[in-house]
């Protein structure tokens, strides 16, 4: 009698088991995997891997900014790198900007189709490590949930971009403010100003610079 019902124990509790592990996994795949944290991991693996092609599959370059940065490199043979997307995983193909050692995301909030990741990293910089704690921004498309580039980088402008770097931003920006082509420039960010002014640390930036 006790080793049957012992043997029936065994059996609800294997069922049980069972029942569990289905259940994680249909989580998983049902709803993890369509998440906006799922695809920010796969963002972050893909751009420590210098997976390019999985790194594309995962952002939205969406944007009057990155449009503008992708034409000037499109035009500009000395811009062929400046890809926005190194700037949001510092290491992302080469360490001009640091080099990520550590992410943790720290909570994601998910507002209808767009979401806001509270992220901290530890960047080897110049043989530093720092912390910083940039807001992702991610927003649901056709293709599911995908990193914001524009909304990233600057929103997190003074997170993504060292004191240091941006001093030296601000002597690059100012010669071209007073170069040929700073009238051409101050045409095209102005066109843009409304865009530009919802980050407001860029858009100090380029005030001080004389470009808006």
């Amino acid at each position: 009698m006790r080793r049957r019902e012992s043997g029936r124990v065994a059996g609800i509790l294997a069922l049980l088991v069972l029942l569990a592990g289905i259940g994680a996994g249909a989580w998983y795949f049902l709803v993890y995997t369509k998440s906006p944290q799922y695809a920010l991991n796969q963002f972050f693996a893909a751009a420590k891997a210098n997976d390019t092609q999985k790194v594309e599959q995962y952002v939205d370059k969406s944007g009057g900014i990155v449009g503008l940065l992708s034409a000037a490199a499109t035009m500009n043979p000395n811009m062929a790198g400046a890809d926005p997307v190194r700037a949001i995983y510092p290491g992302y193909m080469d360490a001009s900007l640091g080099q990520t050692q550590k992410v943790q995301v720290d909570s994601v909030t998910v507002e209808g189709d767009r979401a806001k990741a509270q992220v901290t990293m530890e960047v080897a910089v110049d043989g530093k490590t720092e912390t910083i704690k940039p807001t992702y921004v991610l927003v649901k498309t056709e293709e599911g949930w995908k990193v914001h580039v524009q909304d990233t980088m600057f929103g997190s402008f003074n997170q993504f971009v060292s004191p240091r770097a941006q001093r030296m931003m601000r002597a690059q920006l100012r010669a071209i403010a007073n170069s040929p082509a700073g009238a051409m420039a101050k045409s095209q960010l102005q066109a843009l100003r409304a865009e530009i002014e919802k980050y407001p640390d860029f858009a100090k930036l380029l005030r001080e610079v004389g470009l808006l």
